[in-house]
């Protein structure tokens, strides 16, 4: 292979694969975010027009969002990333136009049916939706971007081609970063790799048995079985979504009385409004829900454009009716799960070689989803709740205020819920999705966040 066709062809990880061949399953795995703008001053042509000239004039610097799906011949390896040749803006760029009177019930509907649709694996992985006629007069665009390019180029493409830090005055860009020498990624085809695994295995073997007594340990004492809930079902096409937010002052403040970390009070947050609505549906368990919660594995100095992430469980202690003993306890079990991460550290895979696996992966998706294994085997977590860090300024995209910046993640078969908060401008901002039968009003979820802030400062200030 030349040194330009390696450029534009690069076979994923066995992660970012995974996000791929675990659609197989009938659960779309793109992310998005939806942005609130302020009112936009425009023509009578409307953003619409505005925000597509400006994505026309910022996309030749976005190299990730030009690139599509290859599949490996004889699917004897993992999909490839090829640069589109007749990439169209047009594709991937929609406009919506809300009914009067343009309500917020209105937006999250139309972008819970958006966020229910997979992308099309023949063009690039991400689509951006504007959407106007809100009652405010403000204009609303949804993102979604798949998650095989999610920790990566992509993301950083997308932010930088849409967001400025003032209007006209784009993100500062940052070199793309460079491939450390001898990834794994670079090692061509999967049998270069299975060789390459081959030859390290004695000194793996040697690092395993060395550490075993250890590892076994750790893994026997963080592993959890989580209790039955509502949530712990076959997910089906349709989802719901809500939002919201609470000031970050305030969940620093609580953080910093009770000597916790920032993401602790969001975990004690959420299982409150999740004791909350359980209770509220007479469905809460006597014993603890268990969150799965997305930790990253990534090096300071990593520069690798892929995912590198696991998830680790989180008792979320929903079976204390006391707020601040439900966060000590939570404060607690996340300072074992940073200590069992860094042990576990360099045993978990995020890679893995590619023979036949786009036959044999998606094959087991299936039949995940076929059997309904997802209500028929144990449950090791509840729902999904993730903290994502943000902008702590508040940008602009094509001239606009953004004033809010909702997460919208994924639901799978057996985890039918998920919340992600993500810092932006001195607030929180809650994204929650669900499948639509799952959960028939995620908003409880949002005002049982926003009442269990209050709750936690009326302990400080009582």
């Amino acid at each position: 292979m030349s040194a330009e066709k390696a450029r534009r062809v690069q076979p994923l990880s066995g992660l970012d694969a995974a996000f791929v061949y675990l659609e197989a399953a009938g659960t779309p795995m793109h992310v998005g975010a939806l942005l609130l703008l302020d009112r936009p001053r425009v023509g009578r042509a409307g953003f619409a027009p505005h925000l597509r000239a400006h994505l026309q004039q910022r996309l030749p610097k976005a190299r990730a969002l030009h690139r599509v799906l290859q599949a490996a011949p004889f699917a004897m390896d993992h999909p490839h990333w090829a640069e589109a040749t007749d990439f169209d803006l047009e594709q991937h760029f929609f406009a919506h136009r809300l009914a009067k009177p343009g309500t917020q019930a209105q937006l999250l509907a139309l972008v819970a049916r958006l966020h229910a649709k997979p992308l099309d694996r023949s063009r690039p992985l991400w689509a951006l939706h504007v959407i106007e006629g809100l009652a405010d007069g403000g204009v609303a665009v949804f993102t979604r971007l798949h998650h095989a390019l999610l920790d990566g180029q992509g993301a950083v493409a997308l932010a930088r081609v849409l967001l400025d830090v003032a209007p006209g005055v784009p993100v500062p860009e940052h070199a793309e970063p460079a491939r450390p020498a001898h990834s794994a990624r670079d090692k061509g085809s999967t049998f270069a790799r299975v060789s390459s695994a081959l030859l390290g295995l004695p000194q793996t073997l040697r690092a395993v048995w060395s550490a075993a007594p250890q590892v076994i340990d750790t893994l026997r004492d963080s592993v959890m079985l989580a209790p039955r809930t509502p949530f712990n079902v076959q997910v089906g096409p349709a989802r719901r979504i809500a939002t919201g937010g609470v000031p970050f002052a305030d969940v620093r403040r609580i953080a910093k009385h009770f000597r916790v970390s920032s993401n602790d009070v969001v975990m004690a947050l959420c299982g409150a409004a999740l004791r909350e609505y359980l209770l509220r549906h007479n469905a809460l368990p006597r014993t603890s829900l268990v969150a799965a919660m997305p930790i990253s594995l990534r090096t300071g100095d990593d520069g690798e454009a892929n995912n590198q992430v696991s998830m680790a469980q989180c008792a979320l202690h929903t079976e204390m009716a006391d707020p601040v003993a439900r966060l000590h306890a939570i404060a607690a079990a996340t300072r074992r799960i940073k200590q069992q991460v860094s042990l576990l550290r360099g045993f978990i895979p995020t890679d893995f070689p590619g023979l036949a696996a786009p036959l044999w992966a998606s094959g087991l998706s299936r039949v995940w989803a076929s059997g309904h294994l997802a209500e028929k085997l144990p449950a090791l977590a509840n729902l999904v709740i993730s903290n994502v860090p943000g902008s702590p300024v508040a940008l602009c995209l094509a001239g606009a205020r953004v004033r809010a910046s909702f997460p919208v993640s994924i639901v799978t078969h057996g985890l039918a819920l998920n919340i992600t908060v993500q810092s932006y401008a001195g607030q929180l901002d809650i994204g929650i999705v669900s499948d639509r039968d799952a959960v028939r009003n995620p908003a409880l979820m949002v005002r049982g966040i926003e009442r269990a802030v209050q709750a936690l400062l009326g302990k400080i200030n009582p």
